[in-house]
């Protein structure tokens, strides 16, 4: 995607902002891309999807940007981009909804588990009656 592009992806649109790259005092080379998120025409904000490449181990990590709510969730990643040519970038976008009905689903099945293994009441033992010493059963 070249900067200003965007892409849409059920009720959202992604619009590519910018792409940083600078060295941290960590010893990680970040690569962060910028880009507002737009739900149904109305803006929800930015997501920040990043790439760290830590210089010590030579391996990369892949942060992704997201817009979590109840009724979805929406993921950015960062794959690529060609910082010389035209300062596009390559994004992956997920869009998953109902994803936290998952979660709910989770909790209530860990609640049954805890009803379920509840343990009963110790039953109160039972008293048999003697007759008194004297008396005299009738049948």
């Amino acid at each position: 995607m070249a900067r200003g592009e965007q892409i849409t992806l059920g009720k959202y649109t992604m619009v590519y902002d910018s792409l940083a790259i600078w060295d941290s005092p960590d010893g990680r080379n970040v690569a962060r891309a910028v880009v507002d998120v737009y739900s149904e025409g109305k803006s929800v904000g930015q997501l920040y999807p990043r790439r760290d490449y830590y210089y010590d181990l030579q391996q990369s990590v892949t942060l992704p940007g997201v817009r979590s709510t109840f009724e979805d969730d929406f993921y950015v990643l960062l794959v690529g981009w060609e910082p010389i040519a035209a300062q596009g970038a390559t994004f992956k976008v997920y869009h998953n909804p109902l994803v936290n009905f998952v979660w709910t689903g989770g909790l209530v099945f860990i609640l049954g588990t805890l009803v379920a293994a509840w343990p009963d009441r110790d039953p109160e033992p039972i008293r048999r009656r003697t007759p008194a010493r004297g008396a005299t059963v009738r049948a």
